[in-house]
């Protein structure tokens, strides 16, 4: 009885770990746009099997003394961690990182599968 219950414990284990859980975002590369301290800050995000791949500033017009840091640094931080919870926050830069993340959550919500 013992083997039994064993063998049907290892079968569901099995089964569960074949388990595929549902795919949250399309591939691809989607666009989203947030409003820094000059003016609109665009993004593309890239996603590949459920993951963020790629994270890429394709417009803003900040001032490069202040928010190159954040425009250098952000997007790797934002691929490390797989979305824009836990980045860190940039001193005399908020408005850039806060354009940033509100661009790359728009992308997100562009690339979820609904």
């Amino acid at each position: 009885m013992k083997k039994i219950m064993s063998f049907m414990l290892l079968i569901v284990f099995a089964l569960s770990a074949c388990a595929k859980t549902p795919q949250i975002y399309h591939d691809g590369t989607f666009e989203g746009v947030g409003e820094g301290k000059k003016g609109p800050i665009a993004v593309t995000v890239t996603f590949m099997n459920d993951e963020i791949t790629k994270v890429e500033i394709t417009a803003q017009e900040e001032t490069p003394d202040i928010a190159q840091v954040v425009l250098d640094a952000l997007p790797e931080q934002i691929i490390e961690h797989q979305g824009t919870a836990d980045v860190d926050v940039f001193t005399g830069s908020s408005y850039t990182r806060d354009a940033i993340i509100a661009a790359v959550e728009q992308a997100m919500e562009n690339a979820r599968i609904k």
